[in-house]
């Protein structure tokens, strides 16, 4: 950027530009000044990004400019609260309720943890989380074809005990 003209005001000086835009000195407050009124206006209804960049670079330029303006944007609290939501939000984790008294492994999750290379004839790993006073897991060796009946009698020889 090279400085071509200042212009002596009652009180300053302002430089502009080769393209004639008004320099901005670093000085947040000022450059949140200027966004007020080229975004946060009522006539300028919150144009977005693009729009916003355009419009400001028209007529204004400090370093680091569509950054700034790209995290002025982010924290508008209009549009924030009347964004509409593209993506599918995630419904949120079931808590577990357990009284305090409960003995260790009556409240339990189960998981596979599959295709993991073969050792000793095991290809999966079972484990058990305690969910109760122990917050403990086990971790028990299996196989990818395990089903219902032979997951109990892992449980019955390992954790009922």
């Amino acid at each position: 950027m090279t400085l071509i003209e200042s212009e002596e005001g009652p009180h300053e000086t302002v430089w502009r530009d080769k393209g004639r835009r008004l320099v901005v000195p670093l000085d947040d407050t000022l450059k949140r000044k200027i966004l007020r009124q080229l975004y946060n206006h009522w006539g300028a209804s919150h144009p977005g990004w693009d729009k916003t960049i355009r419009r400001v670079q028209r007529q204004y330029f400090w370093p680091s400019q569509r950054a700034w303006i790209e995290q002025y944007i982010k924290g508008c609290a209009t549009c924030q609260q009347n964004k509409n939501l593209t993506h599918v939000t995630k419904a949120p984790l079931y808590k577990i309720t357990i009284p305090d008294d409960a003995p260790p492994f009556t409240q339990i999750a189960l998981d596979l943890i599959t295709g993991l290379p073969e050792s000793r004839r095991f290809d999966a790993i079972l484990t058990i989380v305690d969910h109760g006073c122990s917050r403990a897991a086990i971790f028990l060796p299996c196989r990818m074809t395990i089903i219902g009946p032979q997951i109990a009698q892992l449980y019955y020889k390992h954790i009922y005990p």
